[in-house]
């Protein structure tokens, strides 16, 4: 047995492994191994088991592989394997489990695939599949689980999987299949998970799929069947998941459905189903989401929907309903959704309906009355809608609570009076439509620092004045401003303003005051803020620790529990009073210590200048780096143990990484000449695949702001750690300062020049200019302004091989390295462009990192050009072609 799952080896495997003639167990699953899995594999016919699993393999599946007839369990999974499926897999004849999904695999399913009788297991979804289900598939009598699904698979489902009579997980979907699903469904009495979604399919759905009483997930959504919903279906109270939705169903919906006591999920929308909402889904104490949108349901919302306490969202749009909004909705806790959209709802909208709503969409109805207070401040709602209806009264000020909301729409109502101050507290509201009421008055001056705002819709009132000096309003169409009393401003069709402004917009004096009232507000919060800062870190707890270096593990909440006065204590001694001798470099907020403790464990001490203690707006800067810190696990991100603020000295603790920066070692010759490339396309992927976590797998979502070589630390193995947070911006509404300017010249994103507004593409940008600095042995300088310019003329032919660190020896680059560097350059190049737009995510270079870009033209000739047009075309050559 050879298992070496989930380690950090890299390279290929090596073709020596076919050496290993009584091996019965290879493991090699995720790893960072890459590469072709070599055809020597084949030698290893003692073998029974071979998983390589969520490595980064490419290149086709090895004929040779159908030599081990004794293998049980075959898995080659999310890798980058291409080419068809060798039709030699058909002499797997002992194989039980064959797994060979999320690949790039091409062609058809051969039709071999049916000597495997004792499959009990196939999964060849997420690959490039194509051609018909073969019906050599009937074969497979000892199927539990067929998952073909997400493919280019067509033609129709044959007949003979009626056959597969163990077959529990059916998963088809995301397809082309046609035709109707065969009568022959029904034999499938074992059926746990059926789903045909996102197919071409047709006819009417099988009458006995739930004939065996265990069907949990009946998921076909998005084809064209027509008719009833199936009788089988009423009684299978199994059933977890129903998706029904866009399809052509009809019949009534209250006879076709039944009590479903495991039921967590069930959409019917976009059929053609009639009749009243039941009564008998008050008993389905599971059900998380019901949509049932855009049908023909009539009658009213049952006050019984109340006593669904899991009930998370609520979709009864587009319908024919009437009456009221039953106030019984308010009971439900978990409701985080309710769209009751477009029908002839009448009464006015419950002051108590959901406090925890984030998506409220209630337009298109018949109501009436005023907007109740206590929801528009409700704190969690991101999208309102109350359009179209026949609200009155004002717009209460209470909405600037809402500080989440990105969407709001209050347009084609009776709304009257001005439009409060407060909206602009909606720092990122995004979309905004106030038309066609009757609002009057001037446009509040603080819609000027409604940055995030980029669709506005004020029209038909009688409002006057200067429109907003901002870019929602200085580029709005016509239409979204027309027909109001007086407005005026730089924008086509309206009146140029000609009276005097100041630069605040209208109201300055009022705003003036404002600011003064919120500044000293903001100063005693911020006072007290410090107080209870210093009270956590530096006061003695009630319980005292003896031996502060008793710990092994200075993780955050353990060092916050020892006695404050001791830990400020053991950081003075083990820094010497921060002497000189124990500096290590310079952080965002001051100057970097090492210190050892008395455990042993050396720690990085961030000692906080006192230009930044000074002031109260970097004192919340510094809040949020601790908390937002103290929260990241991330392998390739520094973490942080702990703090202290004190009158005399406040510092960070940090993790120490031993090798320092990335740029310390680059401007060192010597140490960069043993600067391996596999070793520097290795941090390049580190750094993306940390800024990725931070993009999309953080709530909420943060960017760093300062990403430069400086703060990209080195450990001993040379893996990549991303450290000082401490200009990094939550996105957040209740951000103190959507306006402080963050970066490092050289590593800014030129949008930041004209748009105060840093977003995660200003990472983006920055970590391209990082990963030619790391390839290049230096910052790229003038290739930065020259991949953001629109032309390149006299240096359209720069080589790659003259730009990259020409202190590695020519004959040490191999031709994975040159493919690896060439996929730097090419996604570096991506990220430099100057419409940030243009620029990919982190996840997708994170991703493409781990596939190369093979040559198909010396190395030596590849231009900076060539890579910046090259749209992802391949590239392919011979070894010998890709020397300096």
């Amino acid at each position: 047995m050879l298992f070496l799952c989930t380690n950090n080896l890299s390279g290929s495997i090596p073709l020596s492994i076919g050496n290993l003639t009584h091996l019965k167990t290879l493991v090699l699953s995720r790893n960072e191994i890459s590469g072709p899995i070599p055809r020597e594999i084949g030698n290893l016919t003692s073998l029974r088991e071979l998983e390589l699993t969520n490595l980064n393999l490419i290149g086709p599946i090895p004929t040779s592989l159908g030599n081990l007839v004794n293998l049980m369990r075959f898995c080659i999974s999310q890798s980058f394997l291409f080419g068809p499926i060798p039709r030699e897999i058909g002499e797997l004849k002992n194989l039980k489990v064959l797994f060979l999904w999320e690949n790039r695999l091409s062609g058809s399913i051969p039709s071999e695939i049916g000597k495997l009788i004792s499959l009990t297991g196939l999964d060849l979804s997420s690959n490039n599949l194509v051609g018909p289900i073969p019906s050599s598939i009937q074969n497979l009598s000892n199927l539990d689980l067929l998952s073909i699904h997400t493919n280019h698979l067509s033609g129709s489902i044959p007949e003979e999987i009626g056959k597969l009579v163990f077959l529990r997980h059916l998963d088809l979907f995301n397809n082309i299949l046609s035709g109707s699903i065969p009568s022959s469904m029904g034999s499938l009495t074992n059926l746990s998970v059926f789903d045909v979604s996102n197919n071409e399919l047709e006819g009417q759905l099988p009458g006995e799929i739930c004939q065996g009483k265990l069907l949990q997930y009946f998921i076909v959504l998005n084809n064209h069947f027509t008719g009833l919903i199936p009788k089988s279906l009423r009684n299978c109270s199994t059933l977890i998941r129903l998706r029904v939705e866009g399809n052509l169903l009809t019949g009534n919906i209250t006879e076709a459905f039944g009590i479903y006591p495991h039921l967590e999920y069930m959409d019917l929308s976009n059929n053609y189903l009639y009749g009243e909402l039941s009564w008998k889904w008050e008993h389905c104490h599971n059900l998380t989401s019901l949509k049932i949108s855009n049908n023909n349901i009539s009658g009213e919302i049952p006050s019984m929907f109340g006593r669904m306490t899991q009930l998370g969202a609520l979709d009864l749009s587009s319908n024919n309903l009437r009456g009221v909004i039953p106030r019984e909705l308010a009971s439900l806790w978990s409701l985080l959704y309710l769209n009751l959209n477009n029908n002839w709802i009448t009464g006015d909208v419950p002051n108590e309906l959901g406090s925890k709503l984030e998506h409220l969409d209630l337009a298109s109805n018949n109501l009436s009355g005023s907007i109740p207070v206590q929801l528009i401040q409700c704190t969690n709602l991101l999208r309102l809608n109350l359009s179209k209806n026949k609200l009155n009264g004002s717009i209460p000020p209470e909405i600037g609570n809402a500080r989440f909301l990105n969407v709001l729409d209050l347009s084609q109502n009776l709304l009257t009076g001005g439009i409060p101050q407060e909206l602009g507290n909606l720092r990122v509201l995004e979309t905004m439509n106030i038309s066609h009421n009757s609002l009057s008055g001037f446009i509040p001056h603080a819609f000027g620092d409604m940055f995030a705002l980029t669709s506005i819709d004020v029209s038909y009132n009688d409002l006057e004045g200067p429109l907003p000096n901002v870019k929602a309003f200085n580029e709005a169409p016509f239409e979204a401003i027309q027909n109001n009393t007086g407005l005026c401003g730089n924008v086509v069709g309206l009146q140029q303003c000609n009276y005097p402004m100041n630069k605040e917009g209208n109201g300055g004096q009022r705003h003036t005051t404002t600011l003064v009232v919120s500044f000293t507000g903001f100063l005693l919060l911020a006072s007290i803020l410090i107080i209870l800062v210093i009270f956590v870190c530096c006061q003695r707890k009630n319980i005292k620790r003896e031996n502060f270096g008793r710990s092994n593990d200075l993780d955050y909440l353990r060092i916050l529990s020892y006695d404050g006065k001791a830990f400020y204590k053991r950081i003075l001694e083990a820094t010497e009073g921060f002497d000189s001798k124990f500096y290590v470099g310079e952080g965002a907020y001051g100057i970097v210590y090492k210190a050892e403790l008395l455990t042993g464990q050396i720690v990085a001490v961030k000692k906080i200048s006192s230009s930044f203690e000074e002031e109260f707006l970097d004192f919340v800067s510094f809040e949020r780096e601790i908390c937002a810190l103290s929260n990241i696990r991330h392998r390739h991100i520094v973490k942080l143990y702990g703090f202290c603020f004190h009158e005399q000295h406040s510092f960070l603790v940090y993790e120490y990484i031993h090798r320092g920066s990335l740029r310390t070692l680059l401007s060192n010759d010597e140490k960069a000449s043993e600067f391996a490339w596999d070793k520097r396309v290795n941090i390049v992927r580190g750094v993306a695949d940390a800024l990725s976590y931070m993009h999309h797998d953080c709530f909420p979502q943060w960017i760093h702001r300062d990403l430069t070589s400086n703060n990209v630390l080195l450990d001993v193995d040379y893996e990549a750690r991303v450290s000082d947070f401490g200009t990094a911006r939550l996105l957040r509404p209740d951000s103190s300062n959507w306006t402080a300017v963050a970066g490092t010249i050289g590593y800014i994103a030129p949008e930041l020049a004209y748009s105060p507004i840093p977003t995660e593409k200003c990472d983006v940008y920055s970590f391209g200019v990082i990963a030619l600095e790391t390839i290049m042995g230096k910052h790229p300088g003038d290739l930065v302004s020259w991949e953001c310019s629109s032309s390149a003329k006299t240096d359209s032919q720069v080589l790659l091989k003259d730009v990259l660190d020409q202190r590695i020896l020519p004959s040490r680059i191999r031709l994975q390295d040159a493919e690896d560097v060439v996929s730097i350059a090419r996604l570096a190049l991506k990220c430099l462009q100057a419409n940030p737009r243009l620029r990919p995510t982190m996840r997708q270079v994170s991703q493409d990192l781990r596939v190369r870009v093979p040559l198909e033209m010396p190395f030596c000739a590849v231009t900076l050009k060539q890579l910046r047009d090259l749209k992802g075309r391949k590239f392919r050559a011979s070894e010998g072609d890709c020397k300096f």
